[in-house]
């Protein structure tokens, strides 16, 4: 794809999921369900006394829900560590303060196991970090933090960062005005010396956009955008793609 605008920027912001790591490999509920049922055999396996699996799925649901509804009202962020305390808290389980971390842990490890990095992510970092160009990360997520920075060393792409932020640590998701103003005060940079890039309209498009940053939409199949996406939005299928947005 030839850009058909440039932009000259000191800094680059990237979401993470669906941008320089797939999680999505199946579906969310899919492997939502297959990773619940990892933590139940757990705990069925530490001998803890819990109620049957539908049961047990359900209450997560429950729980799970009600974080959400929060979360959309407010975009305070939660963290799934929290919602798996107020789950086992439900069934009888008050437990050690570990539990809850140890659950996740056996929780995620599904979706760990199978994530995917994207082939040109490496070399389009590489090539910005030569540049001399700020790089920095923000991401919608209710992991913890540390998870993340795991995965990012074992893809060898953390060293690229300047700064991070997960909104499960902030405090706040995207498209929450508070959560770029954080972006670019660790950038630097003026907002307009940066370009923001991701997969999601509001939060990586319309959010930077109000907050004085460029953006460019990293397009993936199967989202929600307008029909048509703006004229004015720059639009890439990769992130490699990027490279000939920037001006010299």
């Amino acid at each position: 794809m030839t850009a058909d605008r440039k932009f000259k920027v000191k800094g680059i912001i990237f979401d993470l999921g669906s941008t320089l790591i797939e999680y999505e490999t199946i579906p969310w509920d899919q492997l939502h369900l297959l990773s619940l049922r990892e933590g139940y055999n757990y705990l069925r396996e530490k001998g803890y006394p819990i109620p049957g699996p539908e049961d047990f799925e359900r209450k997560f649901e429950e729980v799970r829900d009600r974080y959400r509804a929060r979360a959309r009202e407010s975009l305070k962020e939660w963290v799934i560590t929290d919602a798996i305390s107020d789950l086992l808290h439900s069934v009888g389980l008050d437990g050690t303060p570990h539990l809850s971390r140890d659950f996740f842990s056996i929780y995620y490890r599904l979706q760990s196991d199978g994530l995917v990095m994207f082939d040109d992510v490496p070399a389009t970092l590489k090539y910005l970090r030569d540049r001399r160009f700020r790089i920095g990360m923000v991401s919608n997520t209710i992991y913890p933090a540390e998870y993340h920075l795991r995965e990012l060393k074992r893809f060898d792409i953390l060293k690229y960062f300047d700064f991070t932020i997960f909104s499960s640590e902030f405090g706040y998701r995207k498209p929450h005005p508070s959560i770029y103003e954080k972006a670019v005060a660790l950038s630097g940079y003026p907002a307009s010396d940066l370009l923001f890039i991701g997969d999601r309209y509001l939060e990586d498009v319309v959010g930077p956009a109000d907050a004085g940053l460029n953006s460019i939409l990293r397009y993936c199949e199967g989202r929600e955008y307008p029909q048509p996406i703006p004229e004015n939005i720059a639009v890439i299928n990769a992130l490699s793609e990027l490279l000939p947005y920037l001006k010299d």
